[in-house]
Protein backbone atom coordinates (compact mmCIF):
# COMPACT_ATOMS: atom_id res chain seq x y z
CA UNK A 1 0.00 0.00 0.00
CA UNK A 2 1.11 3.54 -0.99
CA UNK A 3 0.71 6.31 1.10
CA UNK A 4 0.94 9.71 0.96
CA UNK A 5 -0.33 13.46 1.95
CA UNK A 6 -2.48 15.61 -0.31
CA UNK A 7 -3.02 18.81 0.29
CA UNK A 8 -5.18 21.51 -1.56
CA UNK A 9 -3.40 24.07 -1.77
CA UNK A 10 -3.62 25.33 -5.32
CA UNK A 11 -6.38 26.99 -5.68
CA UNK A 12 -5.62 28.63 -2.32
CA UNK A 13 -2.10 30.24 -3.72
CA UNK A 14 -3.94 30.83 -7.00
CA UNK A 15 -6.69 33.31 -5.21
CA UNK A 16 -4.37 34.08 -1.88
CA UNK A 17 -7.69 33.75 0.27
CA UNK A 18 -7.21 30.45 2.32
CA UNK A 19 -5.60 30.94 5.84
CA UNK A 20 -5.15 27.26 6.20
CA UNK A 21 -4.07 24.32 4.40
CA UNK A 22 -6.27 20.92 4.39
CA UNK A 23 -4.33 18.01 4.31
CA UNK A 24 -6.12 14.53 3.43
CA UNK A 25 -4.31 11.01 4.21
CA UNK A 26 -4.26 8.96 0.97
CA UNK A 27 -3.76 5.57 0.47
CA UNK A 28 -3.56 4.00 -3.31
CA UNK A 29 -3.58 -0.41 -2.65
CA UNK A 30 -4.56 -3.07 -5.37
CA UNK A 31 -4.59 -6.89 -6.33
CA UNK A 32 -4.31 -8.93 -9.51
CA UNK A 33 -5.33 -12.63 -9.36
CA UNK A 34 -4.64 -14.94 -12.02
CA UNK A 35 -7.02 -18.41 -12.09
CA UNK A 36 -6.83 -21.55 -14.53
CA UNK A 37 -10.14 -23.57 -13.71
CA UNK A 38 -10.88 -27.22 -14.76
CA UNK A 39 -13.65 -29.50 -14.51
CA UNK A 40 -14.19 -32.70 -14.80
CA UNK A 41 -17.98 -32.67 -15.15
CA UNK A 42 -20.39 -35.44 -15.47
CA UNK A 43 -22.29 -34.18 -18.29
CA UNK A 44 -21.06 -35.24 -21.62
CA UNK A 45 -20.70 -32.03 -23.75
CA UNK A 46 -19.14 -32.86 -27.28
CA UNK A 47 -15.78 -30.40 -28.12
CA UNK A 48 -15.60 -28.70 -24.68
CA UNK A 49 -12.15 -28.80 -22.70
CA UNK A 50 -13.65 -27.66 -19.61
CA UNK A 51 -10.63 -25.28 -18.85
CA UNK A 52 -10.32 -21.63 -18.74
CA UNK A 53 -8.09 -18.71 -17.71
CA UNK A 54 -9.59 -15.98 -15.79
CA UNK A 55 -8.35 -12.74 -13.78
CA UNK A 56 -9.37 -10.44 -11.49
CA UNK A 57 -7.89 -6.94 -11.23
CA UNK A 58 -8.58 -4.38 -8.28
CA UNK A 59 -7.16 -1.04 -7.50
CA UNK A 60 -8.52 1.01 -4.33
CA UNK A 61 -8.71 4.94 -3.93
CA UNK A 62 -8.73 5.83 -0.67
CA UNK A 63 -9.27 9.33 1.33
CA UNK A 64 -9.25 10.16 5.13
CA UNK A 65 -9.82 13.43 6.52
CA UNK A 66 -10.47 14.34 10.68
CA UNK A 67 -12.28 17.38 11.38
CA UNK A 68 -11.44 19.59 14.25
CA UNK A 69 -14.97 18.20 15.91
CA UNK A 70 -13.53 14.70 16.05
CA UNK A 71 -15.56 13.25 13.14
CA UNK A 72 -13.36 11.61 10.64
CA UNK A 73 -14.11 11.76 6.88
CA UNK A 74 -13.50 9.28 4.19
CA UNK A 75 -14.01 8.26 0.65
CA UNK A 76 -12.67 5.30 -1.40
CA UNK A 77 -13.07 4.16 -5.13
CA UNK A 78 -12.66 0.80 -6.05
CA UNK A 79 -11.78 0.03 -9.95
CA UNK A 80 -12.22 -3.38 -10.92
CA UNK A 81 -11.37 -4.98 -14.14
CA UNK A 82 -10.97 -1.59 -15.74
CA UNK A 83 -14.58 -0.39 -14.31
CA UNK A 84 -15.95 1.94 -11.31
CA UNK A 85 -16.85 -1.05 -8.50
CA UNK A 86 -17.54 0.76 -5.58
CA UNK A 87 -17.79 4.11 -5.07
CA UNK A 88 -18.48 5.50 -1.29
CA UNK A 89 -18.21 8.42 1.53
CA UNK A 90 -18.28 7.52 4.75
CA UNK A 91 -18.73 9.79 8.24
CA UNK A 92 -17.72 8.25 11.16
CA UNK A 93 -17.59 9.27 14.74
CA UNK A 94 -18.49 8.60 18.22
CA UNK A 95 -22.10 7.59 17.00
CA UNK A 96 -20.67 5.00 14.82
CA UNK A 97 -20.59 5.22 11.08
CA UNK A 98 -22.76 6.11 8.10
CA UNK A 99 -21.74 4.91 4.94
CA UNK A 100 -23.19 6.77 1.68
CA UNK A 101 -22.80 5.48 -1.65
CA UNK A 102 -21.45 1.88 -3.95
CA UNK A 103 -20.07 -0.65 -1.56
CA UNK A 104 -20.86 -3.48 0.60
CA UNK A 105 -23.61 -3.35 2.74
CA UNK A 106 -24.31 -4.39 6.37
CA UNK A 107 -25.63 -7.96 5.68
CA UNK A 108 -21.95 -8.37 3.85
CA UNK A 109 -20.09 -7.00 6.66
CA UNK A 110 -21.21 -8.77 9.30
CA UNK A 111 -22.03 -11.77 8.02
CA UNK A 112 -19.88 -15.19 7.87
CA UNK A 113 -19.76 -18.47 5.80
CA UNK A 114 -17.61 -21.79 5.53
CA UNK A 115 -16.32 -20.70 2.11
CA UNK A 116 -14.59 -17.46 4.20
CA UNK A 117 -12.12 -20.07 4.80
CA UNK A 118 -11.01 -21.02 1.75
CA UNK A 119 -9.41 -19.38 -1.57
CA UNK A 120 -10.57 -16.55 -3.18
CA UNK A 121 -13.31 -16.85 -5.42
CA UNK A 122 -13.27 -20.37 -5.02
CA UNK A 123 -17.62 -20.54 -4.99
CA UNK A 124 -18.94 -17.86 -6.36
CA UNK A 125 -22.50 -15.54 -5.66
CA UNK A 126 -25.00 -17.20 -8.28
CA UNK A 127 -23.40 -20.84 -7.99
CA UNK A 128 -21.80 -21.45 -11.30
CA UNK A 129 -20.92 -24.75 -12.15
CA UNK A 130 -21.47 -26.73 -8.97
CA UNK A 131 -25.28 -25.59 -9.06
CA UNK A 132 -25.89 -26.67 -12.77
CA UNK A 133 -28.08 -23.81 -14.36
CA UNK A 134 -31.61 -22.72 -14.66
CA UNK A 135 -32.79 -24.02 -11.53
CA UNK A 136 -33.63 -22.53 -8.38
CA UNK A 137 -30.78 -22.95 -6.09
CA UNK A 138 -30.38 -19.14 -5.87
CA UNK A 139 -26.34 -19.65 -4.43
CA UNK A 140 -23.80 -21.88 -3.38
CA UNK A 141 -22.71 -20.36 0.01
CA UNK A 142 -24.49 -19.92 3.56
CA UNK A 143 -24.21 -16.02 3.44
CA UNK A 144 -26.79 -13.40 3.23
CA UNK A 145 -27.64 -14.45 0.17
CA UNK A 146 -30.14 -11.56 -1.15
CA UNK A 147 -27.78 -8.43 0.04
CA UNK A 148 -26.63 -5.19 -0.44
CA UNK A 149 -23.17 -5.34 -2.58
CA UNK A 150 -21.68 -2.21 -4.12
CA UNK A 151 -24.76 -1.21 -5.21
CA UNK A 152 -26.10 2.56 -4.13
CA UNK A 153 -27.18 2.76 -0.87
CA UNK A 154 -27.75 3.82 2.79
CA UNK A 155 -25.65 2.02 5.48
CA UNK A 156 -25.39 2.78 9.19
CA UNK A 157 -23.36 0.88 11.68
CA UNK A 158 -23.24 1.34 15.53
CA UNK A 159 -20.47 2.16 17.77
CA UNK A 160 -19.45 -1.56 19.15
CA UNK A 161 -21.24 -2.08 22.90
CA UNK A 162 -19.75 -4.84 24.81
CA UNK A 163 -18.59 -6.92 21.70
CA UNK A 164 -21.98 -6.35 19.90
CA UNK A 165 -21.89 -4.69 16.55
CA UNK A 166 -25.17 -3.91 14.70
CA UNK A 167 -25.82 -2.32 11.37
CA UNK A 168 -28.62 -1.69 8.64
CA UNK A 169 -28.48 -0.97 5.25
CA UNK A 170 -31.18 0.50 2.77
CA UNK A 171 -31.49 0.32 -1.05
CA UNK A 172 -33.88 2.64 -2.67
CA UNK A 173 -34.61 0.70 -6.26
CA UNK A 174 -36.21 3.85 -8.26
CA UNK A 175 -39.23 5.11 -8.66
CA UNK A 176 -40.73 4.11 -11.43
CA UNK A 177 -43.95 1.82 -11.31
CA UNK A 178 -42.02 -1.18 -11.89
CA UNK A 179 -39.21 0.45 -9.54
CA UNK A 180 -40.41 -0.51 -5.78
CA UNK A 181 -37.94 -3.60 -4.72
CA UNK A 182 -36.75 -1.50 -2.44
CA UNK A 183 -34.40 -3.50 -0.32
CA UNK A 184 -33.69 -3.19 4.01
CA UNK A 185 -30.58 -5.31 5.56
CA UNK A 186 -30.56 -5.62 9.20
CA UNK A 187 -27.44 -7.35 10.70
CA UNK A 188 -25.43 -7.91 13.66
CA UNK A 189 -22.26 -9.35 15.05
CA UNK A 190 -21.59 -10.46 18.68
CA UNK A 191 -17.43 -11.38 19.50
CA UNK A 192 -16.61 -13.03 22.54
CA UNK A 193 -13.37 -14.73 24.16
CA UNK A 194 -12.97 -17.39 26.78
CA UNK A 195 -9.24 -18.31 27.23
CA UNK A 196 -7.66 -19.55 24.08
CA UNK A 197 -11.01 -19.44 22.30
CA UNK A 198 -12.27 -16.32 20.16
CA UNK A 199 -15.35 -16.30 18.62
CA UNK A 200 -18.43 -14.32 17.02
CA UNK A 201 -21.84 -15.06 16.21
CA UNK A 202 -23.58 -13.53 13.24
CA UNK A 203 -26.97 -12.57 11.96
CA UNK A 204 -28.08 -11.56 8.96
CA UNK A 205 -32.02 -10.55 7.62
CA UNK A 206 -32.90 -9.02 4.11
CA UNK A 207 -36.60 -8.13 2.92
CA UNK A 208 -36.74 -6.75 -0.86
CA UNK A 209 -40.18 -5.43 -1.68
CA UNK A 210 -42.23 -6.54 -4.29
CA UNK A 211 -41.32 -4.92 -7.94
CA UNK A 212 -45.07 -3.75 -8.62
CA UNK A 213 -47.05 -2.21 -6.22
CA UNK A 214 -48.69 -4.74 -4.23
CA UNK A 215 -46.67 -8.28 -5.07
CA UNK A 216 -45.47 -10.19 -3.02
CA UNK A 217 -41.48 -9.54 -1.14
CA UNK A 218 -38.97 -11.67 -1.09
CA UNK A 219 -36.97 -12.48 2.32
CA UNK A 220 -33.33 -13.76 3.08
CA UNK A 221 -31.53 -14.19 6.11
CA UNK A 222 -28.31 -15.99 7.72
CA UNK A 223 -26.79 -17.11 11.07
CA UNK A 224 -23.14 -18.43 11.93
CA UNK A 225 -20.78 -19.30 13.92
CA UNK A 226 -16.75 -18.84 13.60
CA UNK A 227 -14.64 -19.83 16.52
CA UNK A 228 -10.82 -19.81 16.41
CA UNK A 229 -8.23 -21.39 19.34
CA UNK A 230 -4.47 -21.68 18.31
CA UNK A 231 -3.96 -22.46 14.29
CA UNK A 232 -7.51 -23.82 14.09
CA UNK A 233 -10.51 -21.64 12.78
CA UNK A 234 -14.28 -23.54 12.30
CA UNK A 235 -17.50 -21.54 10.77
CA UNK A 236 -20.94 -23.33 10.50
CA UNK A 237 -23.26 -21.24 8.75
CA UNK A 238 -26.94 -21.69 7.95
CA UNK A 239 -28.88 -19.26 5.07
CA UNK A 240 -32.40 -19.04 3.84
CA UNK A 241 -33.77 -17.52 0.83
CA UNK A 242 -36.59 -16.82 -1.42
CA UNK A 243 -36.21 -17.39 -4.89
CA UNK A 244 -39.92 -16.78 -5.50
CA UNK A 245 -42.79 -16.47 -2.96
CA UNK A 246 -43.34 -19.87 -3.00
CA UNK A 247 -39.50 -21.55 -3.70
CA UNK A 248 -37.04 -21.33 -0.98
CA UNK A 249 -33.17 -22.22 -1.43
CA UNK A 250 -31.85 -23.73 1.78
CA UNK A 251 -28.18 -23.53 2.19
CA UNK A 252 -25.64 -25.53 5.16
CA UNK A 253 -21.92 -25.32 5.27
CA UNK A 254 -19.25 -25.73 7.67
CA UNK A 255 -15.81 -26.27 7.51
CA UNK A 256 -12.36 -25.55 9.42
CA UNK A 257 -9.34 -24.13 8.94
CA UNK A 258 -5.74 -25.17 9.75
CA UNK A 259 -2.76 -22.63 9.75
CA UNK A 260 0.54 -25.23 9.32
CA UNK A 261 3.08 -22.48 9.46
CA UNK A 262 5.42 -21.57 7.23
CA UNK A 263 3.12 -20.04 5.11
CA UNK A 264 0.86 -22.98 4.60
CA UNK A 265 -2.73 -23.03 5.37
CA UNK A 266 -5.31 -25.65 4.83
CA UNK A 267 -9.15 -25.80 5.13
CA UNK A 268 -11.54 -28.21 4.24
CA UNK A 269 -15.25 -27.53 3.57
CA UNK A 270 -18.90 -29.06 3.13
CA UNK A 271 -22.03 -27.65 1.79
CA UNK A 272 -25.59 -28.59 1.35
CA UNK A 273 -27.83 -26.57 -1.05
CA UNK A 274 -31.65 -27.41 -1.49
CA UNK A 275 -34.72 -26.10 -2.45
CA UNK A 276 -37.98 -26.76 -0.58
CA UNK A 277 -39.73 -28.13 -3.42
CA UNK A 278 -39.18 -30.09 -6.31
CA UNK A 279 -36.21 -32.28 -4.84
CA UNK A 280 -33.17 -30.11 -6.53
CA UNK A 281 -30.36 -30.45 -4.66
CA UNK A 282 -26.24 -30.03 -4.50
CA UNK A 283 -23.83 -31.28 -1.99
CA UNK A 284 -19.66 -29.85 -2.33
CA UNK A 285 -17.14 -30.70 -0.89
CA UNK A 286 -14.19 -28.47 -0.95
CA UNK A 287 -10.35 -28.71 0.05
CA UNK A 288 -8.40 -25.81 -0.38
CA UNK A 289 -4.43 -24.69 0.28
CA UNK A 290 -2.86 -21.51 0.90
CA UNK A 291 0.85 -21.25 0.48
CA UNK A 292 2.70 -17.57 1.12
CA UNK A 293 5.00 -17.62 -1.81
CA UNK A 294 6.91 -14.11 -0.87
CA UNK A 295 5.59 -10.90 0.56
CA UNK A 296 2.66 -9.81 -0.74
CA UNK A 297 2.02 -13.01 -3.34
CA UNK A 298 -0.26 -16.19 -2.39
CA UNK A 299 -0.85 -19.29 -4.31
CA UNK A 300 -4.14 -21.28 -3.68
CA UNK A 301 -5.53 -24.72 -5.06
CA UNK A 302 -8.91 -25.40 -4.23
CA UNK A 303 -10.86 -28.38 -5.10
CA UNK A 304 -14.34 -29.05 -5.42
CA UNK A 305 -16.32 -32.52 -5.64
CA UNK A 306 -19.91 -31.70 -6.49
CA UNK A 307 -23.54 -34.17 -6.83
CA UNK A 308 -25.85 -31.86 -8.20
CA UNK A 309 -29.47 -33.22 -9.20
CA UNK A 310 -32.30 -31.77 -10.58
CA UNK A 311 -35.09 -32.74 -8.89
CA UNK A 312 -38.17 -31.93 -10.95
CA UNK A 313 -37.39 -28.82 -12.44
CA UNK A 314 -36.54 -30.22 -15.99
CA UNK A 315 -34.45 -27.18 -16.79
CA UNK A 316 -31.01 -29.10 -16.57
CA UNK A 317 -29.31 -32.51 -16.08
CA UNK A 318 -28.03 -34.14 -13.19
CA UNK A 319 -23.72 -33.49 -12.59
CA UNK A 320 -21.55 -35.47 -10.58
CA UNK A 321 -18.11 -33.86 -11.19
CA UNK A 322 -15.16 -32.06 -9.77
CA UNK A 323 -14.26 -28.43 -10.42
CA UNK A 324 -10.64 -27.49 -9.50
CA UNK A 325 -8.96 -23.79 -9.47
CA UNK A 326 -5.56 -22.53 -8.93
CA UNK A 327 -4.81 -18.95 -8.16
CA UNK A 328 -2.03 -16.71 -7.68
CA UNK A 329 -2.93 -13.43 -6.10
CA UNK A 330 -0.49 -10.55 -5.71
CA UNK A 331 -1.55 -7.85 -3.65
CA UNK A 332 -0.07 -4.06 -3.40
Amino acid sequence: MRKLLLGTTALAAATSMATSVALADVSVSGSYEFTYISQDSGIASAGSSFDSFTNDSDVKFSFTNKTDSGLTIGMHVVMEGGNEDESNMTISGGFGKLQLGADDGAGDQLTRTAHDLVGPDALNDGGGAVLGSGGNLADDNADLINDVNDQNAITYILPSMGGLTIGATYRDAGSGTANNDDETVVAAKYAFESGAVKGSLHYGSNNIGGTTAGAGSLNSNSMAIDVSTGPFRAVIAKAESDVTTTVQTEVTDYGIQYNVGNGLTLAAVGTQVEENTGGETSDITTVSAKYNLASGLDAYITYHDYDYEDGTTGTTADDDGSYTQITLKATF
